[in-house]
């Protein structure tokens, strides 16, 4: 949104640990499709890796439901299975809606007490 956000310190090295592996990675944002090649072009410049981004249709209200019906169209539809799932404390709604178990949710930050046992 005008910024440069920073990278946090070791994000590209875990990105990279699960490609490693041969995992296929998934960039899942709300933001809105207007914007993805200012992010993709982000993505790049900070040396993250190839994958997935996907991007909400336009301007949307709901980003989590949003983020939540991709992964969950991702599940059903393509029979895909989530290793783990990073992000912030507002992404631990949307893991666990998809039946992501707590010890494969990783928040970036501290977490509340209340959702310490929802998340690494």
């Amino acid at each position: 949104m005008g910024s440069d956000p920073k990278v946090r310190a070791g994000a590209v090295d875990v990105v990279r640990h699960w490609q490693d592996l041969g995992y296929l990675i998934i960039y899942v944002t709300g933001r809105p499709d207007m914007q993805k090649q200012r992010v993709v072009a982000w993505l790049a410049q900070h040396n993250f890796p190839h994958g997935i981004v996907s991007f909400c249709d336009g301007l949307v209200h709901d980003p989590l439901r949003h983020k939540a019906n991709f992964l969950k169209s991702l599940i059903t539809d393509l029979h895909m299975r989530i290793h783990a799932a990073y992000g912030s404390t507002k992404d631990i709604s949307v893991y666990s809606s998809i039946s992501i178990p707590p010890t494969h949710i990783y928040i970036v930050g501290r977490p509340t007490k209340k959702l310490q046992s929802q998340c690494q």
